[in-house]
């Protein structure tokens, strides 16, 4: 039953986490909601009485010491790790290189930490998942066009991470899975893939998730993707 089961997700104050958050909520799961300004938190009325919300700005190692401590062995069925920061814009010859380190910080450095903080909540549960959001610019056998230096290597090395985990968790039972959301419009009205649509098909990816899975990369319609 999905009353059941927990998830965990990060960056819920925006876009594709807030859906997750809500998506789950709607389905009767637990939620455990977490964002970067606790002010953004889901309104009750959207969360119900089964949506729990914390602060976790995820380049803030006290704060995951924090919230580790106030959710102690409490098991976690799925470890969404959706916090993320954008595209850089800047081109060759004119990059901003504390944005650069921003971006590992936030999308490489985070998702490590997140897993090594409740791998063992996420191993005490029946579903053992870890998500994680990355993109298709982090592919380097996709990388047709160049550009973008900061985020396609925050995003590549996540995918090093991500497959690393699965490795190393197969002990534990933890499967392990890289996920691109597609073109979702969670701040650009032009993209062609509604959040709604994107987190529907990360949710079925999640859901299926067996053993031949674990270090996979996929698409959110269920695509796998080159690394």
């Amino acid at each position: 039953m999905a009353d059941d089961f927990t998830v965990m997700i990060t960056g819920c104050d925006s876009g594709l986490g807030r859906e997750f958050a809500r998506s789950y909520a709607r389905d009767g799961w637990h939620v455990v909601a977490t964002y970067r300004d606790h002010a953004n938190r889901i309104p009750d009325a959207e969360g119900g009485d089964r949506m729990s919300h914390a602060q976790l700005d995820v380049t803030q190692f006290r704060q995951f010491e924090a919230l580790k401590q106030h959710f102690g062995g409490r098991p976690i069925d799925i470890l969404i790790s959706n916090a993320g920061i954008g595209l850089d814009w800047r081109k060759f010859g004119d990059v901003d290189y504390d944005y650069f380190r921003r971006m590992f910080e936030v999308n490489t450095v985070g998702p490590m930490k997140l897993a090594e903080t409740f791998v063992d909540n996420v191993a005490a549960s029946r579903l053992k998942r870890i998500a994680i959001v990355s993109s298709r610019m982090g592919s380097i056998g996709c990388n047709l066009t160049g550009g973008h230096y900061g985020y396609r290597a925050s995003k590549a090395g996540v995918n090093a991470v991500l497959r690393s985990l699965a490795v190393d968790l197969v002990p534990r039972g933890v499967r392990v899975v890289g996920l691109h959301p597609g073109w979702a419009r969670t701040a650009e009205p032009e993209a062609p893939v509604a959040v709604e649509e994107s987190v529907e098909g990360m949710r079925r990816i999640i859901a299926r998730l067996s053993a031949h899975d674990t270090g996979q990369f996929y698409n959110y319609d269920g695509a796998p993707l080159p690394w």
